[in-house]
């Protein structure tokens, strides 16, 4: 079926010896005292997982353990102008001939990792419907194919990930998606809307509604709900991301190739780079050393590098000029399509594609809720009291309950994917 073929992840002992090697010959800078987390990781908390990592980590382990637990495969899928790239994917399908086909989708720093928590709680247990997961590895993350043409940006990764659904034979699907995953699902609403029923989202960055822009959204958000202690919060934290927190966002979105020097070359500054994210945007998540070392490895040992990972960024915001028409391999132009994250944030999908928005209080953005009305047809809408932006991995279990609140029976999404009630007969 469409070149579908089991995956184990291997990594090659020279990569393994080479890791020990960089581990080993880690340079540390200076502190100043007493700052904590004020400017990055602190120094004794990368020293400690330096340590660990270079003695104690035991990547084999975890590997086997990744090897055991996940249903994993690659598939090659053709893209518009960039050929055909091989993605990574765990499939994990519930026994249920009525189960929901649903695409979890993770973003940046994220990985197919953060499904693994997940994927027990939709496709186990009688509470409610009954789902069949795929998780791909995105392009250029994990154990997916690198991309070595300039112009691969939303547009593409949606093309992508809907031809991964399409080559497991699911013409109707719904989607889950945080950071990158919210503005991929809502990217292939804009062009697959008559396959994707419904869209659960858990970081849904909109424009504010600017009275000159749109008046009656305007006026309603100030009257409706005169900005709650939440909403103010809500505002606070996301102005706090973007006045002090967002750096590494600017970072990666125009100068990805000489930062990715430092990702590539270094394990200390790989781990530094992301354990900062880890860190500052769960919700006192309680890390062990062995999880985020896990994390960190499938980006040091993936397929096409760390760096790869970060040009989704530049790829977003890059302007349309810079993504030109390519060639198809028979010779013949092709337009390529182009979609910003300014274009994303902007549009609104069409009706039938039903959204649910939960809002986790650690998010790193956050607005008023009914500012999320403009991404379109938002039927279901939860404000949790715990979790953060990696909510799949720090509170799996809200997150798979309010799938089956949205989907399930009494549910606003109930019966979107015909014939597919996803309840256990």
């Amino acid at each position: 079926m469409n070149n579908i073929t089991p995956f184990t992840i291997n990594v090659p002992d020279a990569q393994l010896d080479q890791l020990r090697h960089k581990l080993e010959q880690a340079t540390f800078p200076d502190e100043i005292d007493a700052v904590d987390w004020q400017m990055g990781v602190p120094l004794e908390e990368m020293k400690r997982l330096i340590t660990f990592w270079r003695d104690t980590f035991d990547w084999r382990a975890q590997e086997k353990k990744l090897n055991e637990q996940l249903q994993q495969f690659t598939v090659p899928i053709s893209v518009d102008g960039f050929g055909e790239l091989d993605i990574h994917f765990l499939h994990h399908q519930s026994g249920n001939s009525n189960a929901i086909p649903l695409l979890f989708i993770h973003g940046w720093p994220g990985s197919f990792l953060e499904a693994t928590k997940l994927i027990p709680l939709l496709t186990t247990g009688n509470d409610g419907p009954s789902f069949d997961v795929i998780a791909p590895s995105l392009p250029n993350f994990g154990f997916s194919q690198g991309v070595q043409q300039k112009g691969f940006g939303l547009a593409q990764y949606a093309e992508c990930l809907h031809k991964v659904m399409i080559a497991l034979g699911h013409q109707e699907y719904v989607i889950q998606g945080g950071d990158w995953g919210s503005m991929i699902a809502r990217t292939m609403s804009q062009y697959y809307a008559q396959h994707i029923r419904a869209i659960h989202l858990n970081f849904v960055p909109v424009k504010p509604p600017y009275p000159w822009q749109n008046p009656i959204r305007f006026l309603k958000s100030l009257t409706s709900v005169p900005f709650s202690a939440k909403d103010r919060a809500a505002l606070a934290r996301s102005m706090d991301y973007l006045l002090r927190g967002n750096a590494y966002m600017k970072q990666q979105e125009t100068r990805p190739q000489s930062l990715g020097y430092g990702l590539s070359d270094s394990p200390l500054g790989l781990l530094a780079w992301i354990y900062d994210k880890l860190h500052l945007w769960t919700d006192d998540y309680p890390w062990t050393d062995e999880e985020i070392l896990t994390w960190i490895s499938v980006y040091w040992f993936s397929k096409p590098g760390p760096t790869a990972s970060i040009r989704i960024y530049y790829e977003a915001s890059a302007p349309k000029s810079d993504s030109p028409s390519l060639k198809k391999e028979d010779g013949g132009d092709v337009e390529v399509k182009y979609t910003s994250l300014d274009d994303v944030m902007s549009a609104s999908a069409p009706l039938n594609v039903k959204f649910a928005v939960a809002q986790f209080p650690k998010e790193i953005f956050m607005w008023p809720m009914i500012w999320y009305h403009r991404i379109g047809n938002v039927v279901k809408e939860k404000e949790f009291d715990r979790g953060g932006h990696f909510a799949a991995w720090e509170v799996p279990e809200l997150l798979a309950g309010d799938l089956k609140e949205f989907l399930g029976k009494d549910g606003p999404a109930y019966g979107v994917v015909q014939g597919k009630d996803g309840y256990k007969s």
